[in-house]
């Protein structure tokens, strides 16, 4: 299944929900064994909130180690390629996780309503042990937000996921086990539910 974009994509980058395949400008060194693309698996929640705390606040080392890992390759293997090919990298990872404004308007893959918002996801996931495709969220209630404010102990994150599994019934495990891309939707229905805008 192919991922729509708004963008065109460059010759050398093909995607799918899954991840992207990317041609490099010139082979390299990937685990010990030249290479002439990489893979980039789509990333999760719970790698993306793993290489976070790994990286102790450092955005380039968390880069890195969040590429590493989607790549399955080695840090020395990043840090060895060609500028123009972690440039590569860092496209194909922002084409998987696109940064969209949906503030103006509703994507095909998100219904709101007064009561839910109801989320296509881009590839099935595993929820409460059933694969699904769409994952609804109630609209919240301010005993929800309160809820997962105390039980997330001031993790700005963790309260997100608490408060995410609470209005959809799935697991805070679950929940990060979704590709990033996904959890970026139920963000966005969230805040359409959250917002007054006359829904």
């Amino acid at each position: 299944m192919k991922q729509v974009t708004n963008k065109t994509l460059p010759a050398w980058l093909s995607l799918s929900a899954a991840g992207a395949v990317l041609a490099l400008t010139r082979p390299s060194q990937a685990n010990g064994i030249e290479v002439e693309t990489l893979n980039l698996r789509a990333p999760s929640v719970r790698e993306v909130r793993a290489a976070d705390r790994a990286a102790n606040g450092d955005e380039e080392q968390r880069e890195l180690m969040l590429f590493a890992g989607l790549a399955e390759v080695g840090l020395k293997d990043l840090e060895a390629l060609k500028l123009t090919d972690y440039r590569r990298v860092q496209a194909a990872y922002s084409h998987l996780v696109p940064d969209t404004d949906y503030s103006t308007s509703t994507p095909c893959w998100l219904s709101i309503t007064t009561d839910q918002a109801l989320v296509t996801l881009s590839c099935p996931a595993s929820i409460n042990g059933v694969t699904v495709d769409k994952l609804a969220l109630r609209s919240p209630t301010v005993r929800d937000v309160r809820e997962a404010s105390r039980e997330a102990g001031g993790d700005d994150e963790q309260r997100e996921l608490v408060l995410f599994s609470a209005l959809s019934g799935a697991p805070v495990a679950d929940l990060e086990g979704l590709k990033l891309v996904d959890f970026n939707r139920l963000q966005a229905g969230y805040f359409r539910l959250d917002s007054d805008d006359g829904v």
